[in-house]
């Protein structure tokens, strides 16, 4: 399991850094929008308004504007994206991409940060 995480990190990381050709625009316009959304995203993490769910995905823990709320189900549907390029390449189902990113972001994410557990259990790191 260890190492399918770590090979889904690695491809992870190629997708939205370094695009593969077939996904070339597509990967680049996502990477594009992340980007633009990161600082955000980390912003309401800290807020506790937001947490990382077993899915890989955000999740509305708290109150947030209709704008925040269009900004989060737009970095869902890029996770979603992303995920789909790496189950193509890896033969792999999207929900289990999205599980095994979802245990990479449990280990690094930063203090005060909410997670879900696979058991679907809420913690503050």
């Amino acid at each position: 399991m260890k190492r399918s995480i770590a090979l889904l990190l690695s491809l992870f990381i190629l997708v939205v850094g370094m695009a593969p050709s077939a996904y070339a625009d597509s990967a680049s316009a996502i990477k594009s929008r992340m980007a633009q959304r990161l600082s955000q995203i980390v912003s309401l993490k800290k807020s506790g308004k937001v947490g990382e769910n077993n899915q890989g995905y955000l999740t509305v823990r708290g109150s947030v504007s209709a704008a925040q709320a269009a900004m989060i189900k737009a970095e869902n549907a890029d996770r979603r994206a992303v995920y789909q390029i790496i189950a193509a390449k890896t033969k792999k189902s999207v929900s289990y991409v999205g599980k095994a990113r979802a245990a990479i972001i449990r280990k690094t994410a930063p203090k005060g940060t909410w997670v879900q557990n696979s058991s679907g259990l809420w913690k503050k790191m």
